[in-house]
């Protein structure tokens, strides 16, 4: 049975492991922790500043993640959306049932709109974002600067009533 929780320290490892699994399977360019340092420190970029971290498992061992970002003004940021491989899909859907995790606590928490940014070759991930209602927008269009690992990324935002 998979379990899906909030972020505790000792799930860090296999939630860096998961990260740069699904980053670095060969299609884009190789990046690393030192390109994403809020990997080091999850509880203190995503839960103490008033988002949160999700982690599934099944039987104990980390399946997939999703944060997000609590940058004020209503304005949260998706990051650390992966699943892996053997989890996506029919029969686990796992994918969508972090992402209705973080739905639900955004909504609770009155956050107005979710930004994300993802590699411009990650096509499967597009179609999930916009089947989910995100809009892709411009660079210039985002309503803050923050950081991400890929130069060639494209974004999207989710306006949230």
């Amino acid at each position: 049975m998979i379990e899906i929780k909030e972020y505790i320290q000792s799930d860090r490892d296999e939630i860096i492991a998961l990260v740069l699994h699904c980053q670095n399977d060969g299609t884009r360019p190789l990046v690393g922790v030192d390109d994403q340092p809020e990997l080091l420190c999850i509880k203190e970029k995503y839960i103490d500043g008033g988002g949160n971290f999700w982690v599934a498992k099944e039987n104990g061992k980390v399946a997939g993640s999703i944060g997000l970002m609590n940058v004020g003004d209503g304005l949260g940021i998706l990051k650390k959306f992966f699943v892996y491989e053997a989890y996506r899909g029919n029969p686990h859907y796992l994918g969508s049932q972090l992402y209705a995790q973080l739905l639900d606590f955004a909504r609770k928490y009155g956050f107005k709109q979710i930004i994300l940014d993802t590699p411009k070759n990650t096509d499967r991930a597009h179609k999930f974002y916009e089947k989910a209602g995100f809009r892709k927008i411009e660079k210039e269009e985002l309503p803050i600067a923050y950081d991400y690992p890929y130069d060639d990324s494209d974004f999207f935002c989710l306006e949230l009533s």
